[in-house]
Protein backbone atom coordinates (compact mmCIF):
# COMPACT_ATOMS: atom_id res chain seq x y z
CA UNK A 1 0.00 0.00 0.00
CA UNK A 2 1.27 3.46 -0.71
CA UNK A 3 1.42 5.86 2.01
CA UNK A 4 -0.13 9.14 0.93
CA UNK A 5 -1.56 11.42 3.15
CA UNK A 6 -2.48 13.99 0.16
CA UNK A 7 -6.26 14.50 -1.22
CA UNK A 8 -5.86 14.98 -5.28
CA UNK A 9 -8.11 16.53 -7.78
CA UNK A 10 -8.64 14.23 -10.89
CA UNK A 11 -8.52 16.09 -14.25
CA UNK A 12 -12.88 15.37 -14.19
CA UNK A 13 -13.45 16.71 -11.05
CA UNK A 14 -13.37 14.19 -8.60
CA UNK A 15 -11.10 14.59 -5.55
CA UNK A 16 -9.99 11.13 -4.17
CA UNK A 17 -7.64 10.64 -1.13
CA UNK A 18 -4.88 8.31 -1.96
CA UNK A 19 -3.92 7.22 1.24
CA UNK A 20 -4.59 3.06 0.56
CA UNK A 21 -4.08 2.91 -2.95
CA UNK A 22 -2.25 -0.08 -3.82
CA UNK A 23 0.87 0.72 -6.31
CA UNK A 24 0.22 -1.32 -9.37
CA UNK A 25 2.95 0.07 -11.86
CA UNK A 26 5.94 2.63 -11.44
CA UNK A 27 7.73 4.51 -14.15
CA UNK A 28 9.94 7.50 -14.01
CA UNK A 29 12.77 9.12 -15.47
CA UNK A 30 14.82 12.34 -14.71
CA UNK A 31 11.80 14.18 -15.53
CA UNK A 32 8.84 13.27 -14.56
CA UNK A 33 6.98 9.87 -12.49
CA UNK A 34 4.20 7.80 -14.38
CA UNK A 35 2.45 5.85 -11.70
CA UNK A 36 -0.69 3.58 -11.65
CA UNK A 37 -2.76 3.19 -8.58
CA UNK A 38 -5.50 1.11 -7.41
CA UNK A 39 -7.73 2.80 -5.19
CA UNK A 40 -9.86 0.58 -2.48
CA UNK A 41 -13.08 1.34 -4.50
CA UNK A 42 -11.64 -0.75 -7.64
CA UNK A 43 -10.94 2.14 -9.48
CA UNK A 44 -7.54 3.11 -11.38
CA UNK A 45 -5.77 6.33 -11.53
CA UNK A 46 -3.00 7.36 -13.08
CA UNK A 47 -0.42 9.59 -11.31
CA UNK A 48 1.70 12.22 -13.38
CA UNK A 49 3.84 14.15 -11.19
CA UNK A 50 6.58 16.34 -13.00
CA UNK A 51 9.64 16.67 -10.98
CA UNK A 52 10.40 20.48 -12.41
CA UNK A 53 6.97 21.69 -11.91
CA UNK A 54 5.05 20.19 -9.04
CA UNK A 55 1.68 22.58 -10.77
CA UNK A 56 1.85 20.38 -13.89
CA UNK A 57 0.74 16.94 -11.90
CA UNK A 58 -2.11 15.43 -13.40
CA UNK A 59 -4.35 12.52 -11.77
CA UNK A 60 -6.69 10.81 -14.39
CA UNK A 61 -9.11 8.15 -12.80
CA UNK A 62 -9.44 6.01 -15.71
CA UNK A 63 -12.84 4.12 -16.83
CA UNK A 64 -13.57 0.33 -16.97
CA UNK A 65 -12.88 0.53 -21.04
CA UNK A 66 -9.76 2.76 -20.70
CA UNK A 67 -8.51 -0.36 -17.96
CA UNK A 68 -9.28 -3.16 -19.76
CA UNK A 69 -7.28 -1.69 -22.74
CA UNK A 70 -4.30 -1.01 -20.19
CA UNK A 71 -4.94 -5.13 -19.57
CA UNK A 72 -4.28 -5.85 -23.53
CA UNK A 73 -0.86 -3.76 -24.00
Amino acid sequence: MTKNSELVTTTCGRELDLSASELVLERSNSLFSYNILKLTSGEYVIAEKFFANPFNNRYILLNDDQIEQLKNL
